[in-house]
Order: C-alpha cells, then structure tokens, then sequence
C-alpha cells in the first residue's frame, strides 16, 4: 500500500514540462512512474520520446536530472529505510541509527521528518523526543494532494481500509505504546491501535 500512496502523492507535471515548446511537451508525472530500464533503456520510450526530437535536447536533459533527483533518490533513500528497519529488528541499532540519520537528513517533507526523528528516538531510547516527534507528526496538515489521492483509492478500491493521514502515526503510536519493547514487537501491528473502520 505504501507504493500506492506514494504513487498518488507525486507532484503535479513539473516547471520544465510546462515551459517546454509543445513539440517537446510531455507528461512529468508519467514519467516519474516508469520504472528506470524503461524511461532509460527502452526505445521510443522514457527520455528517448523527448530527447529524439530535434530542439528538445535540453529538455530531455532537464527531464533526465528530475528522474535522477527525484525518483532514483526517492527510492535509495527507501532502501535505506527499510534496511534500517531490518537492521533494528535484528537488534543492530547503532547501525540502523546510521542509516536512518542518513535518511532523515534528506527528508523535506515534515510529515516524513517527525515519522524518522520517532523512529530515532525510539532507537535512541528516548521516550521524550519520541513523544514531542508523535505530536508533530500528528499536527500535520493533509495536503490537497493526499486527499485528492485518497478518494481515487476509495473509489478504485471500496472495500479496503482507506489510506489515513497523517502517514505512519499508527506506527508512531505503537512505537510509544510499546517503548519498553524491541524494535521488531514495537513496530508489529500488535503495538498498534486499531484501525478506525469506516
């Protein structure tokens, strides 16, 4: 579900897309969803679509440099996450601090930065950080995307439990209900509080 959620809160078609001549005009959040052998390797696909016409060279260029800073980040920065989870639920918490330090440090978004500064002090064990970072996270407004996201999800998916705002705050709240616990219990769904059905 989270690769969903993060596929319907991409930005709307960027700056360059837009001030791009029609003849080099393309669909920016289209190209952020392929996958990087597509958009790179593919004939008559990705970047090749813009780059192969002649006068549009700079902005295939500037639709290379917007995939490379915002999807491949974006999904490095997810492996650092997840292996730092890993690591934590092995018990390697100096480690696992490392990496989400590392990837704390590249969030820009405030919901994301109050869920990785919980996690740290969860790690950290410091119930107080943890706590004040809970309160952030739960203090952030929905953005207009989120929301707009969201309903295309209850529409195409009726039955399922609907995507909740703010991100991760169920998992904040079973890190502070748990706190006395490892990692890998904390962060399960036992921890957690149950879902609000709807």
């Amino acid at each position: 579900m989270r690769a969903f959620l993060i596929a319907f809160t991409l930005l709307a078609p960027g700056a360059l897309a837009q001030e791009a001549p029609s003849a080099c005009a393309y669909d920016m959040s289209a190209m952020m969803r392929l996958d990087l052998r597509v958009f790179d390797s593919t004939p008559d696909s990705g970047w090749r679509v813009v780059g192969e016409t002649p006068g549009c060279e700079a902005v295939a260029a500037d639709l290379i440099a917007a995939y490379r800073t915002q999807r491949l980040e974006r999904e490095r920065l997810g492996l650092l996450h997840h292996e730092a989870q890993l690591r934590a639920a092995a018990g390697q918490t100096e480690a696992a601090l490392v990496l989400l330090e590392e990837v704390r440090a590249s969030e820009t978004a405030p919901e994301m930065q109050a869920y990785r500064d919980a996690t740290i002090a969860f790690l950290r064990r410091d119930r107080a950080a943890l706590i004040e970072a809970r309160e952030r996270l739960s203090r952030v407004p929905m953005p207009e995307a989120f929301a707009a996201g969201r309903a295309r999800f209850v529409a195409a998916f009726p039955t399922q439990r609907n995507p909740e705002w703010p991100l991760n705050l169920d998992v904040v709240d079973g890190l502070v209900a748990c706190f006395d616990r490892p990692y890998a219990e904390a962060y399960g769904r036992a921890c957690r509080p149950l879902p609000v059905t709807r």
